[in-house]
């Protein structure tokens, strides 16, 4: 490991959410562990992002930014994996937050547990209690607690691991309940409970909110 790369890479894919973004980094930059980079990749947003991300770059050394034509989620995070300079690699959705210590106690429990390669989840829901009920991937006509779910998210583990996955696949829904199982298969992978990850619920333009709304449209149909 080239002992001059940050311990950990975040990884925050954005798209046209310049207005919420922030939010997301200055929680990383609020973190209590400051060995780290934050990768911002660009999935091609259209509403002016980069007149405020630019700015940033040229005064942080440990930020970067990537922006390629509009691509979806699981591109965006597989560009990062591979980006990434990180002995750890982790994710941040750009309408979410980290709680201060939410780098620190990862690292310390994958540190204290070196057997694990991959931990996931650790979530604090805001938003409106309906709102944490989303559709199943794998059962489409019902409905599951977010707490059920893989949080993709919340992901932390060892670069090797996640390069040696293969990474995100192309799915229409819920990437990450196609990760986690195949995952588990080459790696030792364990769920946390610390909520240090804050998931925003609700929000108009978030892909849980776009697959109810298309599914309540069906039921009309």
């Amino acid at each position: 490991m080239d002992i001059n790369a940050p311990l950990v890479s975040v990884i925050l894919p954005v798209f046209n959410r310049r207005n919420l973004v922030g939010r997301a980094i200055a929680s990383v930059q609020n973190q209590t562990i400051d060995d780290w980079e934050l990768l911002i990749i660009d999935d091609g947003s259209i509403d002016g992002l980069e007149k405020d991300i630019l700015p940033l770059i040229a005064q942080k050394s440990n930020f970067r930014y990537m922006k390629h034509a509009n691509r979806r989620l699981f591109a965006s995070r597989n560009i990062g994996i591979h980006a990434s300079l990180g002995h750890f690699i982790t994710f941040l959705d750009s309408d979410d937050e980290y709680t201060a210590r939410h780098l620190e106690l990862r690292v310390s429990y994958l540190k204290e547990n070196s057997d694990v390669d991959v931990i996931h989840g650790g979530v604090e829901l805001i938003g409106d209690e309906e709102s944490f009920y989303v559709q199943d991937a794998f059962n489409p006509e019902k409905k599951i607690h977010i707490s059920e779910c893989c949080v993709g998210a919340t992901f932390f583990g060892k670069k090797k691991t996640f390069v040696e996955s293969g990474g995100f696949k192309q799915t229409e829904y819920s990437a990450e309940s196609e990760f986690l199982p195949r995952l588990s298969k080459l790696a030792t992978v364990q769920k946390v409970d610390f909520p240090t990850y804050r998931y925003y619920t609700g929000l108009e333009d978030s892909i849980c909110t776009q697959r109810k709304m298309s599914s309540e449209k069906n039921r009309l149909c």
